[in-house]
């Protein structure tokens, strides 16, 4: 009765026991470079970042806990991109050594192609994939408006933070110029102040003062040891001085605007139901609108809006891209060195960031549909690893 059984079940069975645990494998050789390529990215995206932020903590006297704050808030802007580059460098180190240690050739020996080899890898990236979608649907929008919101209370409380020294600034109604200031202590150095709504007559000049905030809505300068020129005739001729040693000149800040802005959301602070919501509102517009300039105004921002909806899925879907891009490329290239992935991932999202910024700029002029702008890089380079996948199972 055995003898007269076929093995062929017992194979099959171990076949299919022998690919699961390929794919066990080839998916941990994914995780550490993946976690690497991380930390590596999201440091370095992280720099310029934490230079403006130690700018505030440590010039400008902003609370440590406020800068962490922004810090905190930075973090998922950095994530959604160093994420899909972080797979991308990951499938390279991996599908890099395993052709390097002739793992890929020993696999197509037993009849694995490298195909059914980039399954695993595959699903990872498909979690990815959706994780990042609704990160970048849920998390980073509230993250954006949150540190948005931040750096509106750091200018309200800190105004010396919105003038800059050696340089003319207008605040409201008035042009100000100070040649030094400090931020921890808001005092300034050699101020000018010209009073645009009086057409420039009035000229205020102190040797130094500090800026207060009064309320929200008022900056105050107390102004030290400084004259006063009044233009008679408009013309220089005729002037009126005044000295002084201590002169307050408040200035009132559209604070509506900044209310405003706390419950206001640019695109990327909306999700996709606001997104939409705001879609609908602007294309009723459309409809009622018959100036032509009005439209074209309507139809660009519908556009942008939808760009932002996109945006949201099709960045994240680079991760399956990356992986079907990076898996023959590696193979072809035999090499699994970090460096050699990071200097080809660098190559790679920087034409993938150069075609999305291309698209979403075109997409806004209503030059090509948003979603197409926004799947563009997404496309091709799916086309380019299509290729190369075809052109690695033909050696």
């Amino acid at each position: 009765m055995l003898a007269g059984r076929s093995p062929a079940p017992v194979g099959h069975k171990l076949f299919h026991y022998m690919l699961k645990k390929l794919d066990r494998y080839v998916i941990s050789a994914h995780i550490m470079p993946f976690l690497g390529a991380l930390l590596v990215f999201t440091t370095v995206l992280l720099l310029d970042k934490v230079f403006d932020l130690m700018d505030l903590l440590i010039r400008k006297g902003v609370p440590l806990d406020v800068v962490l704050k922004l810090f905190l808030n930075a973090m998922p802007f950095i994530l959604a991109l160093s994420v899909p580059m972080s797979v991308l460098v990951a499938s390279l180190i991996a599908f890099g050594k395993m052709s390097q240690n002739f793992e890929i050739l020993a696999a197509k020996a037993c009849g694995i192609s490298l195909k059914r080899l980039m399954v695993g890898p595959l699903i990872f990236a498909l979690v990815v994939f959706g994780f990042m979608a609704w990160f970048n649907d849920r998390i980073l929008p509230e993250a954006n408006h949150t540190f948005k919101n931040i750096l509106i209370d750091i200018y309200v409380k800190k105004p010396s933070a919105q003038i800059k020294a050696g340089l003319f600034n207008t605040v409201k109604n008035y042009r100000i110029y100070v040649r030094n200031k400090d931020d921890r202590t808001s005092r300034i150095e050699d101020v000018r102040i010209y009073d645009l709504a009086d057409k420039g007559k009035t000229f205020i000049s102190a040797r130094y003062g500090f800026i207060r905030s009064l309320q929200d809505s008022i900056i105050l300068f107390e102004l030290h040891d400084g004259t006063i020129t009044q233009l008679v005739d408009g013309r220089g001729r005729d002037h009126r001085l005044v000295g002084f040693d201590t002169y307050m000149v408040k200035v009132k800040v559209d604070i509506g605007i900044k209310l405003r802005e706390r419950e206001y959301r640019s695109d990327r602070e909306m999700t996709i139901t606001m997104l939409r919501k705001e879609i609908r509102e602007k294309e009723k517009q459309l409809e009622k609108a018959t100036d032509e300039k009005t439209r074209r105004h309507l139809r660009n921002r519908i556009n942008k809006l939808w760009v932002e909806v996109y945006k949201k899925f099709s960045l994240p879907f680079g991760a399956v891209v990356f992986v079907i891009l990076a898996a023959p490329l590696a193979s072809m290239i035999r090499r699994g060195g970090f460096g050699v992935a990071l200097g080809i991932s660098f190559i790679v999202f920087t034409i993938y960031y150069v075609l999305l910024l291309a698209g979403e700029e075109m997409a806004s002029r209503g030059m090509i549909h948003p979603f197409l702008a926004m799947w563009f890089p997404n496309f091709f380079f799916l086309i380019v690893g299509l290729f190369l996948i075809w052109k690695e199972e033909r050696i």
